[in-house]
């Protein structure tokens, strides 16, 4: 268990480079098309399309596996607080259970929009025709990610103090 959860957080880390890549791209994309159209009336074309297709997806959704590694999510420990021993444990496992089963099945769906997008060779329509099956593959990585973190954070919660 021990490996499983250093491999998860590495691999969390990794998504969270990633996105930051991201974001970089997206500055150096937006600034080339700004210095092409002011400098040689010439703007980079589908800087729209490469921005809301192959950068955004990995910023929104890639910090995911890394929020639920670090325990960052909105938490709301008013009532919590509260509860008896047992019923701390009953609600750290019903919420476990359903962050699992949320991102289980989010993970499953979008694998398996992910392949019918890369059998089709699915297409973005703009100024040219731009492959964006490859970007269908960052949700269902990001989410079994999410998944396996969660079920690791709900053991680690549920056998604290035992």
């Amino acid at each position: 268990m021990p490996k499983l959860k250093a491999f998860s957080e590495r691999l969390a880390a990794l998504q969270l480079a990633v996105a930051g890549l991201a974001v970089l791209a997206i500055l150096l994309t937006i600034s080339a098309d700004v210095f092409l159209r002011a400098a040689f009336d010439a703007p980079f074309s589908s800087t729209i399309e490469i921005v809301s297709f192959y950068y955004m997806v990995p910023v929104a959704f890639l910090p995911i596996a890394a929020l639920e590694s670090g325990d960052g999510h909105i938490r709301t420990d008013l009532v919590y607080m509260f509860f008896s021993r047992s019923g701390r444990i009953a609600a750290d496992l019903v919420s476990g259970l359903l962050t699992i089963g949320i991102y289980g099945l989010l993970s499953w769906v979008t694998f398996k929009q992910a392949i019918v997008s890369t059998k089709s060779g699915e297409l973005a329509m703009g100024v040219a025709l731009l492959p964006i099956w490859p970007v269908r593959w960052v949700l269902p990585l990001t989410f079994a990610t999410g998944t396996v973190i969660a079920l690791l954070l709900m053991v680690q919660r549920l056998t604290k103090g035992r």
